[in-house]
């Protein structure tokens, strides 16, 4: 009996030391866990690696609209900036119509004499001398004074220009990107569906890469022959109307880009047009300008800009 009882505890302690990471009371290192707690972190793991695929990642770049590049809305730097605090304004600043805050003199010609203006009175200021603007009462007045600029609310009226140009300007763009899209739209169909003039205008602007040639003919019917481009996408019948003086803003040798020819409705009328891409500078900087020349009949009839549609000077 003995003998039998040892034999038993023998192979209990046999079993229990083969088995003990089984054991969590025989095993000191490996604490006890609860089976939620694991389950928890477990879930945290999962949660950790699990990516939703509609979620933008951290680091992918936003893709970016080709149109949007082509046509950027300018950085406008601050007005302060332009005119170098207000001690280097360009004289395209001026003549402006000012408010006096506080009462000024103007001095005659020659030192013969002079008046006070009171506070609140309208002056002209037509230049800046120093920190100071030169005023006068009106252009054609002989007699002048000085005040300095922070007496007159001429920071003001020049700030609301620049307010406005800045919207203006914006405004352009964004024609600009709404024609662009109504092109890649136009080009995006087939060439069957652009079979006449009539067609082209239910789409307003139609490439020429995409009429067919035996189409052609009626196109040319309608607003004379196409215009012939150049192997460098020069197009002749613009380049004699910039070289006539036609517009006196665009300059041959300042064109960076010629467009391609489209059949265009603008206004309710059909047109050749093609685009140039030069640079203008103004009093609030120098940016980026697109113009289109409206063409018919072997000549150009206007200058637009393609965003505004207005006429370019």
């Amino acid at each position: 009996m003995k003998w039998f009882i040892l034999l038993v505890l023998s192979s209990l302690i046999a079993f229990a030391f083969l088995n003990k990471e089984k054991l969590p009371f025989l095993n000191k290192e490996a604490p006890i866990k609860d089976n939620l707690g694991d389950m928890g972190e477990k879930d945290n793991d999962n949660d950790l690696k699990t990516t939703d695929p509609n979620s933008p990642k951290k680091n992918q770049t936003p893709k970016t609209d080709p149109i949007d590049e082509r046509y950027p809305i300018p950085n406008f730097k601050p007005i302060e900036e332009l005119v170098e605090n207000w001690k280097n304004i360009p004289p395209s600043a001026f003549p402006r119509v000012v408010t006096l805050k506080v009462k000024a003199k103007y001095v005659f010609a020659g030192g013969a004499g002079s008046s006070t203006v009171p506070a609140g009175r309208k002056t002209t200021a037509i230049s800046l001398s120093g920190d100071k603007l030169v005023i006068t009462p009106n252009k054609q007045a002989k007699v002048r004074g000085t005040i300095s600029i922070d007496d007159t609310d001429y920071k003001d009226i020049l700030g609301a220009e620049y307010a406005k140009y800045r919207e203006r300007k914006t405004k352009e763009v964004l024609a600009q990107r709404e024609r662009a899209r109504a092109i890649a739209k136009a080009d995006s169909q087939s060439t069957q569906e652009i079979s006449s003039p009539s067609a082209s205008r239910s789409t307003q602007i139609t490439s020429v890469s995409r009429i067919p040639e035996d189409k052609l003919s009626d196109y040319e019917n309608e607003i004379g022959a196409m215009p012939e481009a150049e192997t460098d996408g020069q197009i002749q019948i613009m380049a004699r109307s910039i070289q006539s003086r036609d517009v006196s803003e665009i300059k041959l040798n300042e064109i960076s880009y010629w467009g391609p020819i489209r059949y265009e409705i603008v206004d309710n009328q059909a047109y050749w047009t093609a685009t140039v891409n030069y640079k203008t500078t103004s009093l609030f900087g120098t940016f980026p300008t697109e113009a289109m020349a409206l063409m018919r009949n072997g000549k150009v009839e206007n200058w637009l800009y393609t965003g505004s549609l207005e006429e370019v000077p």
